[in-house]
């Protein structure tokens, strides 16, 4: 349903994304594709066990295979590189901290950790000559279970801890006690989201060169954070900033996986350091499952009115992120807190948050970042509360809301929220999917024996964070050059994980100068050309890229106007310019005139303005406030993106099989600088959510050895499995940002996924099933009617 939003200029219209021709014709270069002279290939030996201490490494096997350039264990490569600098430490934010290195040095805490790496001419001689080493472990019992991780006896997963808790922090406004005691019910729901990952069709790859005349490392690599990836490469690897280079080129899906911590990327520059020769790294599909996230449960009381108005809400949970990592994964249990209690206007909530570490990997971000789980546990909870009511799900949702003129409004965990209209949004959702029609094809589905099932789900999203002390950073910069000719450079510090967000800045770009489209090139992700900037994340880059890019053409048009106006002996304020044309009145001057002016006549005629036609500007988004408060709460977000899903599907009562037959999404991420974009954005969000809530999961045996190693074991769902996704758009302007932007990139993750678990459930509301275990396999469908039918065997089934 893309419609252009503004007639005038390229903004507000759906423009083919620039970047998209060469990954469509084969053409676009991937970081694999990129192949030096005298290229080595590394091989990382990875341990088969979940907790163990290393006793001995025999790499002598390796080594005596021809081709292995260099074979090299923990112990070794801590002779050279010094520990992964977190990308979030825990201990900033009062938690307990781990020293994590590239490789393991004693001990191994988890399934899939280094514990030593192979470099060859070739990279099949590398993996041969690493199955060559044998390491000698003890194997001890691993803790895989965060409520086994939290028991009094259970094995200490990091060495000098006292527990197993990386921290527990409470997100608790106003008098919970109260709420509850005025409440007519309380309600129940326990919520358990289990691990699932992003999966891009690329997969990590690092290729990292010695520049000889430099003394320098430039790394090729799928990188979402350029700039702040070289400063952790700077500590690790004991080199001074400017001596590192990352160049990150087309990239083939991030969705957080790609966000640095990772221990390949230090080691693969290590290699070329000491062998002054290009060493790449491919990471296959089994190592790429090991990077989980998510998983969690939720113990979820609300405190209701009869009339289903919320008073309070409590919910203590437990996230499993796995063993210590440097990525910043484990922050998404944390956001899965602050973003209590979504769009609803509770102010008595008492949420708990306790973050385990146990013997699985380690957790890196996840599209949604924690605010997914935030959705899927609302969510189901106040399906749940409706359900029970006996009251419609949407209009205890509608009843709940923020009302649209309450904004800014502040939450009680100490957010402020910009802007927003609920009610709308959801109500579109609910118009797009033709809500009456489906009730009615649901009450004649019984007659026959079908179970329809009509789910809905809400999704609020903080965008665009910033913390304090961190390499997460709330402004971005970016500088534009118009050449000689007139054709347009803009160089910028966010980065593009394939989303289109180029086309998105050329658009604002094209706009503020007045150019085409087709004049403009955006170059992105190399901390050599490109202004500092802190890359793509939280649905930042078009608020962030497209508003510094947007100052910085503001800044370049003045100067082309100034001799422009020159040029025809004429007043400023008459001149006008668009396209590319600058007219005032009946005088005209093109582009190509003025910017070779500027170059050429700066002496006399252009003396008026500063040449080269360039400009260098940083955008900082308001809202965000690190000054505590009086309860010593912070704002990192300045954007509040958010959207209402509804989700058709269908169950069979004999096999338990999920079939999705409609979903509507309305989406409200303020100005829409290219809808299709936007589009494309939720779709991809609402693939997320459908997968991660009907069959995508990474399953462990009771040692901790990962069972999930390719996509046999991983099950994604395929387009054919998709159903039509009818989509509308709802402008609520972030009255603080650039064209009032919101971000566009998370949410829908968790607001989908809770659509179709709810919708599972309505559809069998009438046996009195009630899933809230995800994923909605069709095993354990069954399994829960099975249940229902021996609890009620005086039930008649179709």
């Amino acid at each position: 349903m893309s419609k252009d939003t503004n007639n005038d200029g390229y903004v507000g219209k759906s423009v083919r994304t620039l970047e998209g021709k060469a990954p469509i014709a084969g053409k676009a270069k991937y970081t694999n594709d990129f192949y030096f002279p005298g290229q080595l290939h590394a091989h990382i030996v990875r341990s088969p066990h979940a907790c163990a201490d290393i006793k001995n490494i025999d790499k002598s096997g390796a080594e005596k295979v021809s081709g292995v350039v260099l074979v090299m264990t923990g112990a070794e490569a801590a002779e050279h590189i010094d520990p992964i600098p977190h990308y979030i430490d825990p201990s900033v934010f009062g938690g307990k901290s781990a020293t994590v290195r590239c490789i393991a040095l004693d001990q191994v805490w988890c399934f899939g950790q280094p514990v030593a790496v192979v470099v060859a001419e070739d990279k099949r001689i590398a993996r041969y000559a690493a199955s060559k080493i044998i390491v000698d472990y003890n194997v001890k019992t691993p803790v895989v279970d965060t409520m086994d991780a939290l028991k009094d006896d259970a094995p200490i997963v990091v060495p000098g801890w006292d527990n197993n808790l990386i921290m527990q922090v409470p997100f608790a406004n106003g008098d919970i006690e109260s709420a509850f005691k005025s409440a007519d019910r309380v309600i129940n729901t326990e919520v358990k989201v289990h691990r699932f990952s992003t999966q891009p069709i690329e997969t990590r790859c690092y290729n990292a060169v010695w520049e000889h005349e430099t003394e320098s490392v430039t790394l090729y690599g799928t990188v979402q954070n350029p700039h702040p990836l070289r400063n952790v490469l700077s500590n690790i690897l004991r080199m001074p900033e400017n001596k590192i280079r990352i160049h990150a080129p087309t990239i083939g899906g991030a969705f957080g996986m790609k966000m640095h911590g990772h221990p390949e990327e230090g080691l693969i520059c290590l290699m070329t350091k000491v062998l002054g020769k290009p060493v790449k790294w491919t990471e296959s599909r089994e190592e790429c499952l090991l990077i989980g996230a998510r998983e969690q449960v939720h113990d979820v009381e609300l405190a209701v009115k009869k009339d289903g108005s919320i008073l309070g809400l409590r919910d203590h949970y437990v996230a499993n992120t796995g063993a210590p990592s440097s990525c910043p994964g484990w922050g998404m249990s944390f956001l899965t807190g602050l973003s209590m209690p979504g769009p609803y206007a509770v102010r008595d909530i008492d949420v708990l948050l306790s973050a385990v570490v146990t013997n699985k990997p380690g957790w890196n971000a996840s599209r949604g970042y924690g605010k997914e789980v935030t959705a899927l546990a609302l969510e189901l909870s106040i399906d749940n509360a409706a359900r029970q009511l006996g009251i419609d799900p949407i209009d205890m949702r509608l009843k709940n809301f923020i009302k649209s003129d309450q904004f800014p409004y502040d939450s009680p965990t100490g957010l402020i929220y910009d802007s927003g209209d609920y009610s709308g949004v959801l109500q579109k959702a609910v118009t797009a999917i033709d809500y009456p029609y489906w009730k009615q094809k649901q009450k004649e589905g019984l007659d026959d024996g079908r179970y329809i099932g009509i789910g809905v789900g809400y999704e609020l999203t903080p965008e665009g964070g910033a913390l304090p002390g961190t390499l997460v950073a709330g402004y971005d910069s970016s500088s534009v050059r118009v050449g000689p000719d007139g054709s347009v450079r803009v160089l910028t510090g966010v980065t593009s994980p394939g989303s289109g967000n180029p086309t998105g800045i050329a658009q604002i770009v094209a706009d503020e100068l007045g150019v085409s489209l087709d004049t403009i090139e955006v170059i992105q992700g190399d901390t050599t050309t490109c202004p500092y900037g802190f890359g793509n994340s939280s649905g930042r880059s078009t608020i962030v890229g497209g508003g510094s890019s947007a100052l910085a053409a503001q800044d370049v048009r003045a100067k082309i106007i100034a001799v422009a106006a020159a040029l025809m002996e004429v007043d400023e304020k008459t001149v006008t310019m668009k396209e590319g044309l600058i007219k005032s009145g009946s005088k005209s001057v093109s582009l190509q005139e003025v910017c070779y002016a500027v170059y050429t006549r700066s002496y006399d005629i252009a003396s008026i303005v500063e040449p080269p036609l360039e400009s260098t500007k940083t955008y900082k988004p308001g809202l965000i406030r690190h000054t505590p408060d009086e309860n010593g709460r912070i704002n990192p977000y300045p954007s509040y993106s958010n959207a209402a899903f509804v989700a058709i599907t269908e169950v069979d009562i004999e096999t338990g099989k999920v079939t999705l037959l409609k979903f509507s999404v309305a989406h409200d991420c303020g100005k829409a600088i290219n809808p299709i974009l936007v589009e494309g954005q939720a779709n991809g969000a609402i693939s997320f959510g459908i997968g991660g809530s009907m069959s995508e999961d990474i399953t462990f045996d009771e040692n901790g050895r990962q069972l999930t190693k390719s996509f046999m074991d991983y099950v994604m769902p395929r387009a054919s499995d998709f159903p039509d996704i009818v989509q509308d758009h709802h402008d609520s302007p972030n009255p603080v940002n650039y064209m009032g932007l919101k971000g566009a990139g998370e949410a829908g993750v968790g607001g989908s996924a809770a659509a179709v678990v709810n919708s599972v459930n309505n559809a069998l509301s009438s046996f009195g099933v009630v899933i809230s275990d995800l994923p909605v396999t069709a095993p354990r469908v069954w399994a829960a009617i099975q249940a229902a039918r021996r609890a009620q065997p005086q039930r008649k089934v179709a």
